[in-house]
């Protein structure tokens, strides 16, 4: 049965009378009405849109659609005592968790900030129950559906984006936008699932994400934050962050099977005091930011008369011999990590098992592939590394897990040498209870997680060379060459026009004085090459070559005019489904709010007029 929904259209922005239809029409089919709207299409003419009627009054659905929980945008109200924090010297925790069932997993949010006593800016994912920046568990295949409550204060507008549109917001952007990235997965880019250039989620404001995570989607770490433009600093820098684990890893990678598991959200915050920072490259100086461990601070403090800067870091507990399965995500705003895991002093091989949520060696040849033992891994902000860890012995007398001293080149921020957090070993059979535990059981090799299947040996279709390029101290451009210099605006076209079911060679150079992590969305590449690093100073990053990432540090040129730029060298993988206009940019957040971000289009292999390559493509 259906019903027929009669709405007269005089002209944009003459839909007034029919708000109430609206308000509940907006659930099934998103915001593609406000799409039209904005291109002031004018009929003249009788609209009908059909709607069925067991839409609104749905009782239970497959898992292809939505519960009737969904259907209807009803606000997340504000939770009190929002994003608590713990106290320096906390033994870490696992993150709370929600687990999809029979494919679906629905999450409602109240995002929110607070002040704490260091007068900084703190902002969460808060479920009604309490829960902060939660875990969120799927697998392949998955629904995801996320209905999210903008319940910060209002604030003035920033800029007007033109159309099309998506989200309540409209075209005005404010001080207190809101949207959602889901970090490396290879999700659409289009409205209401991974968008980011044109959503906009206003004070007040709901609006709900229904993301389905591809059925060959590789199983590991990824993690979900704010973007929008100008604002994302702000709100990574308070907090506003969680993991999004795709399970399924140890049928895999069966060395990972049974183990306990720790994710450990790696975030950034201003320091207590507010000094300012070392020069960069200081191994000792005052760092840019402080560290969190799963929101326990690492409480930088510098002695103003000596200089010296003291941490206290969180504790982490492990068994007398056991194996853990450490999941880190660098989820900082703009602090590049050196992990290294040290038993008094002395660095420990790990054995890395996933980079960027794709299992290393994992996608062509014979399976499982082989883990990667390195003795430190360079993790940028945005980056994720997973890793098997032995506790240390009994004789050990200081065991802690590490970040080194980054040399960001002269314009570039201090990032020195401290703790994150100490290991302490317990005698067997003490556990920190939580849901979220242990790793699955091993069942049987999964052989359809390949997505990146024949990358290395498939033809490439076009050669590109990008750039990082400055004007110190406000100017950031990520730039294609050829292209005059602009900083990054959402309402500009794409620099790059791509096709699907291509691949692509890009060479990313850095031709500033200070490091930048290349981050593209939507898809992951191969690290094909890192090259001229030395020669300025900087080693290539460790175990990271032949292996499928989505963010990838390329460290400072040394500004001499005989050595060439650093520059990385990726096959960038377009052979997915996915169309549409999505962003690349460098991950320090800082930079990409001051502009170092552009657009790339994907299109189909073949367009027609009747069928357009946006994110809003009404098909």
């Amino acid at each position: 049965m259906r019903m027929w929904l009669l709405l007269r259209s005089t002209g944009f922005g003459r839909l007034d009378y029919a708000k109430p239809f609206i308000s509940s029409l907006k659930a099934i089919v998103g915001d593609y009405l406000d799409f039209f709207c904005s291109w002031k299409i004018v009929f003249g003419v009788m609209m009908f849109v059909t709607i069925p009627v067991s839409a609104f009054a749905q009782v239970a659905m497959p898992t292809g659609g939505l519960p009737p929980a969904v259907a209807l945008l009803e606000p997340v109200p504000p939770v009190e005592n929002p994003c608590p924090r713990f106290a320096p010297g906390s033994v870490v925790h696992q993150p709370p968790a929600l687990f999809s069932h029979d494919g679906l997993l629905v999450v409602r949010f109240s995002y929110q900030t607070r002040t704490d006593q260091a007068n900084r800016s703190l902002f969460c994912f808060m479920t009604p129950s309490g829960l902060e920046n939660p875990t969120l568990h799927v697998k392949p295949g998955d629904q995801l559906i996320i209905t999210v409550t903008n319940n910060t204060p209002a604030q003035s507008g920033l800029m007007r984006l033109n159309p099309p549109h998506c989200g309540p917001g409209h075209a005005q952007m404010t001080g207190a936008s809101l949207n959602i990235h889901y970090h490396g997965t290879n999700t659409s880019p289009t409205c209401h699932a991974d968008e980011v250039i044109k959503t906009v989620i206003n004070s007040g404001q709901t609006f709900q994400y229904r993301l389905t995570i591809p059925t060959d989607e590789p199983p590991g770490l990824y993690w979900y934050h704010p973007h929008v433009h100008g604002l994302s600093e702000q709100a990574v820098l308070g907090g506003a962050s969680g993991a999004l684990v795709i399970d399924g890893i140890e049928n895999l990678k069966p060395a990972v099977a049974n183990l306990r598991h720790r994710i450990l959200m790696i975030r950034d915050q201003p320091t207590r005091q507010g000094l300012p920072e070392g020069a960069g490259g200081d191994p000792h100086g005052i760092p840019f930011q402080d560290l969190t461990v799963n929101h326990i601070s690492t409480n930088a403090t510098t002695d103003t008369t000596t200089g010296h800067t003291t941490y206290t870091p969180a504790i982490l507990h492990m068994e007398a011999g056991e194996r853990q399965f450490w999941r880190v995500s660098n989820s900082t705003a703009d602090s590049i990590l050196d992990l290294q895991v040290q038993f008094d002093g002395i660095p420990q091989t790990i054995d890395v098992v996933a980079i960027d949520g794709v299992p290393v060696n994992s996608q062509d040849g014979a399976q499982p592939g082989s883990l990667i033992q390195v003795r430190h891994f360079r993790l940028p902000p945005a980056s994720r590394v997973e890793f098997i860890v032995n506790a240390p012995p009994v004789q050990c007398e200081v065991a802690q897990l590490v970040t080194r001293n980054i040399n960001t080149g002269i314009d570039g921020d201090d990032n020195p040498n401290r703790p994150l957090f100490n290991i302490h070993v317990r005698a067997h059979g003490h556990h920190e209870p939580a849901e979220d535990d242990r790793v699955g059981h091993f069942e049987a090799f999964n052989p359809h997680l390949s997505r990146f299947a024949g990358l290395t040996a498939a033809p490439v279709t076009a050669r590109r060379r990008l750039f990082f390029d400055e004007i110190q101290p406000t100017q950031f451009f990520m730039l294609v060459e050829g292209q005059p210099r602009q900083v990054f605006d959402p309402n500009a076209g794409p620099a790059i026009t791509a096709t699907q079911g291509t691949v692509e060679e890009w060479t990313v150079e850095n031709r500033t004085l200070e490091n930048h992590e290349f981050h593209l969305h939507q898809v992951h590449f191969l690290v094909d090459a890192q090259n001229n690093f030395e020669l300025n100073g900087n080693e290539p990053a460790p175990g990271i070559s032949g292996q499928f990432l989505d963010t990838i540090e390329v460290p400072h040129w040394d500004g001499d005019p005989s050595h060439p730029y650093p520059r990385v060298t990726l096959r960038i993988d377009f052979r997915g489904p996915d169309i549409g206009d999505f962003v690349f940019h460098c991950h320090i957040l800082g930079h990409e709010n001051l502009g170092m971000m552009n657009i790339i289009r994907v299109q189909r292999k073949s367009t027609t007029a009747n069928a357009p390559d946006t994110n809003f493509d009404m098909s």
